[in-house]
């Protein structure tokens, strides 16, 4: 703790005429004035991160940008906390009055230096030059303000900013508002997030079916709520996510809800989903989200995709009013016969690799892809049933090798 002198030398940086005091000690004021010093240069970032911080005057102790300590309480009946922010992470401590105080805080002032190299997520614009689709980072983090924009919100996993921009291109005309001739004439913006390896899935399974719970996305879903909030008033905005990219639309939505914010004529649609769809609905219905008749394209094979299509669609019968009861019932038959036909095909491929099809997932899931992987080797001789693999399990490089099938 600090001394009465220490105390004493605290300064207030908000709550000075409504909310709660805000005050920061002398050793974590010299990172704050930096920071201001950048977000008055107009640097986003710094913008981002000392509005993270005042919001504190708000009282908004228990929003998704905060993480409780455990075993944080002391005596006294102060709190302490840490506040995570994109590239910042401030110690504060929650008073017996209701005031806050800035302890500690540590702050990369490189963090817009990371973002132009893609080493943190960030807004793009993408276009096609010369037959070649190009990621172009956005330094304000706005999207185009133009009537029925698209954005992708890419997976984790790419090298580099222009290969996610490549697969999202392929992928993003999957979604009911976004046909491949509007993508190809005028592009589209990009959220992307950095990362060696891709988000949710059935080897990530706890992450998958919890995606509000990964705290390794919340530096992207922050940046992505940003982008979202300032684009509140533009009509027709489209995001799709694109494999794990609906972990970090989840998130963002849950931020956005957790402020009251609405997206009332904004649209949501998720492409191959690697998180829980269900939960992403969720969040949706939370912001008044629009969704058109499908939310969600799944192959027959992804079981995250599939695993609570039965909860969603019962969350989308209760919350929204032109989804009837016929329209449920035939998302419920052509559910049920998606997963007729993945069981009639995991079933055909355990007998041509030799496995056996009563190991549980995800449980088993490593053991049984590392045999697929090698069933794959001889897709030749089990057909179509090769391509079904490589489509499901191998999606980036079945487009490459989709014109040997």
């Amino acid at each position: 703790m600090f001394s009465n002198n220490a105390v004493r030398r605290e300064i207030r940086i908000a709550g000075h005429h409504a909310g709660k005091p805000v005050t920061i000690t002398p050793q974590a004021d010299p990172i704050y004035r930096e920071l201001v010093k950048l977000a008055r240069r107009g640097n986003y970032w710094a913008v981002l991160t000392v509005n993270g911080i005042h919001q504190l005057a708000a009282g908004r102790l228990h929003q998704n940008n905060i993480f409780v300590k455990p075993d944080a309480v002391h005596r006294d009946g102060t709190e302490e906390f840490v506040v995570i922010l994109p590239g910042c992470r401030v110690t504060a401590e929650k008073r017996p009055d209701g005031s806050y105080r800035i302890l500690y805080m540590q702050a990369d002032l490189n963090y817009s230096e990371l973002m132009d190299r893609a080493e943190r997520p960030g807004l793009y614009k993408v276009e096609k030059t010369r037959g070649t689709w190009r990621a172009r980072w956005n330094r304000k983090g706005k999207i185009a303000e133009e009537k029925n924009g698209l954005v992708a919100i890419t997976d984790s996993g790419y090298e580099n900013p222009n290969i996610a921009a490549r697969m999202s291109a392929l992928r993003i005309p999957e979604a009911p508002r976004a046909d491949s001739s509007l993508v190809e004439d005028n592009g589209f913006d990009m959220h992307y997030t950095p990362g060696e390896k891709r988000i949710g899935g059935l080897i990530n399974y706890r992450q998958a079916v919890s995606p509000l719970n990964n705290a390794e996305l919340h530096e992207s879903a922050l940046l992505l709520a940003k982008t979202m909030y300032e684009a509140r008033k533009v009509q027709g905005v489209s995001w799709i996510a694109e494999f794990g990219g609906s972990g970090v639309l989840t998130q963002a939505l849950k931020m956005l809800a957790d402020r009251g914010v609405r997206l009332e004529d904004h649209y949501a649609f998720l492409v191959r989903p690697s998180t829980s769809p269900n939960e992403a609905i969720k969040a949706a219905h939370a912001v008044g989200l629009k969704l058109t008749r499908k939310f969600s394209k799944t192959h027959m094979l992804d079981y995250i995709g599939n695993r609570d299509q039965l909860e969603l669609i019962a969350n989308r019968f209760k919350n929204e009013k032109d989804y009837k009861w016929l329209k449920a019932i035939t998302d419920m038959v052509e559910h049920g016969k998606s997963l007729q036909g993945a069981g009639a095909f995991l079933g055909s491929l355990a007998a041509v690799a030799g496995l056996s099809a009563s190991a549980p997932a995800p449980a088993a899931a490593a053991a049984f892809l590392t045999a697929l992987g090698a069933a794959v080797g001889s897709a030749a001789t089990i057909g179509k049933m090769g391509n079904t693999m490589v489509s499901a399990w191998l999606p980036n490089q079945h487009n490459k090798l989709k014109s040997k099938f």
